[in-house]
């Protein structure tokens, strides 16, 4: 950061960092001392004339009707669904059905299969949007709310409270319509509803006919194929969500911890306001819609992701190595699971749109380590053994099962071993040594006498 030269003027006892002088200058309009309450009342009426026309019809952390409307707005050119698109959804939708069942058991959870447009998309995603945006939005206004409140002049704390409640409107509306404009973004790219490895088109199985007709256009496989093996991904993703219904509110808690511990570097804040015309509303919106309240990212922030990016990888490894068990029949389905494999974790919309507002991004990064570990499992153990570690979440495997896959049944036994069991096997890996083995340098038992044997000397 360059160095801050808006040092105090010895003949004014004004602060004069950049933030208090912005006030200034609404207040005073160059002039001295403090303005009368109809100047003050005038300053506000005219800003809040100005963002009130842009936050209406929300409120909140999140102006959701602005979010709607500008993702509807964001959706490319769209089509209808034909008949002929629907009649493939259904048929492919009940052959994924017969498939999964010798792969899983976890039990058919599809509902009515939907072949939706993209606007429908849209429609379907933003309640789930909602429950994964309010959070972090909400924390970062709060943030904002407590770096300017530290900045404010005490002699200007009674006006933070009008103050603070345009800028929240403000906030809300540049947050709504940066979101709905990544979410109409993604709904001219997403394949079905659980594309982005969560169910935002809510727990009912649905693809996208156009963007899935757009995906194959671009592959040299048979429609048919390509069709059947995009089902099998979105029924095994719902069958998981339903399977598990913990699930998807324990993604929306670690999105939460993400959020809870959102901080923003004012330092930065003022760096950005210098220069900038405090009377030219304008200025101002272009400057935080520019990242001015772009968050740093916080110890605490790193392990709430990383815990979210296990779990989303676990989520998209799982749904992998059952589609692969599940496609064996399938010709085009190896050069399907790879594309798909880079396609999810190389990012799109749906990464951009948390990663653009506030640095979070929604990508399973350790999917490939994922599916093997579950593959794994299943191989040693059968496909019901797997399943059932997604009974509770004490169950699932951690980071750690990831980092050394062979080694998870030896961890898990350890679980429910007894104490004897649990101090045999921790004294022997103290020592180094496997249990049941000699540390080196010890000969082997020695004879009892009387046994028939001379015992050494």
């Amino acid at each position: 950061m360059a160095e801050n030269d808006h040092r105090p003027d010895p003949d004014d006892d004004q602060p004069q960092d950049p933030l208090s002088r912005m006030f200034g200058q609404f207040m005073n309009q160059g002039g001295g001392g403090m303005p009368d309450a109809s100047s003050m009342q005038a300053m506000f009426s005219q800003l809040q004339s100005f963002f009130g026309a842009m936050a209406a019809g929300g409120t909140g952390p999140v102006n959701w009707t602005l979010a709607k409307e500008t993702a509807q707005r964001a959706v490319a050119e769209e089509s209808t669904v034909t008949q002929a698109q629907a009649s493939d959804v259904f048929e492919s939708a009940q052959l994924a059905q017969l498939w999964l069942d010798a792969a899983t058991d976890f039990p058919d959870a599809n509902g009515q299969p939907r072949a939706l447009r993209r606007s429908q998309w849209v429609e379907a995603s933003l309640p789930q949007w909602q429950s994964l945006a309010e959070p972090v939005a909400a924390s970062a206004a709060e943030a904002v709310s407590g770096s300017l409140a530290s900045q404010i002049p005490p002699e200007l704390a009674g006006f933070m409270g009008q103050a603070g409640g345009m800028l929240s409107s403000l906030g809300g509306t540049l947050f709504g319509a940066q979101l709905g404009g990544a979410v109409g973004s993604l709904a001219s790219e997403v394949l079905s509803g659980t594309d982005a490895g969560l169910p935002l088109a809510g727990k009912t199985f649905a693809l996208v006919s156009q963007n899935v007709d757009a995906f194959i256009d671009q592959l040299d496989l048979p429609r048919q194929e390509v069709v059947l093996y995009l089902a099998l991904r979105e029924s095994a993703h719902l069958r998981l969500f339903h399977g598990a219904p913990w699930l998807q509110e324990h993604v929306l808690g670690l999105v939460k911890d993400f959020a809870s511990g959102i901080n923003i570097d004012t330092s930065a804040i003022q760096e950005r306001l210098q220069g900038v015309d405090p009377t030219d509303p304008a200025a101002l919106q272009e400057l935080m819609s520019g990242g001015l309240v772009a968050p740093s990212t916080t110890p605490r922030q790193r392990a709430a992701l990383d815990r979210l990016e296990t779990t989303l990888a676990l989520i998209e490894g799982w749904v992998d190595a059952v589609v692969t068990a599940a496609s064996t029949n399938l010709p085009s389905a190896p050069a399907l699971r790879e594309m798909l494999r880079r396609r999810r974790a190389t990012g799109g919309p749906a990464e951009q749109a948390f990663a653009g507002l506030v640095g979070l991004e929604l990508r399973p990064r350790r999917a490939r380590e994922a599916a093997a570990l579950w593959e794994k499992i299943a191989a040693e153990r059968g496909a019901s053994e797997r399943d059932a570690l997604w009974a509770e979440l004490g169950l699932v495997p951690t980071a750690e099962d990831l980092d050394d896959p062979d080694g998870f049944f030896d961890r898990r036994a350890l679980i429910g071993a007894s104490d004897d069991e649990f101090d045999a096997a921790l004294s022997a890996w103290l020592d180094g040594t496997p249990e049941g083995e000699k540390p080196e340098g010890e000969g082997p038992d020695e004879p009892t006498p009387g046994d028939g044997d001379t015992p050494r000397a």
